[in-house]
């Protein structure tokens, strides 16, 4: 068992494994598709994209954002 462990594509598998089940239901209350989660089985680089598509997608479970507010008119001294 411990030679196993000490390959670093099972280690990084087991990893990826641990990672991709609580990013499958943030995907999934967020309203995405949950299949996204299984994008951090790419080699390198499959963490960072799988939190970067979560960072960067509209989630269309949220409400829209109201128009923000006009600047406040400046008054002199």
């Amino acid at each position: 068992m411990q030679e196993l462990l000490q390959n670093p594509a099972v280690t990084m598998t087991l990893f990826n494994a641990l990672i991709a089940w609580p990013l499958w239901r943030i995907y999934r209350r967020a309203g995405l598709t949950p299949w996204w989660s299984l994008v951090v089985f790419v080699p390198m680089v499959g963490v960072a994209l799988a939190l970067g598509i979560l960072g960067h997608k509209r989630w269309p479970v949220l409400p829209e954002r109201a128009a923000p507010l006009p600047p406040k008119a400046r008054r002199s001294l």
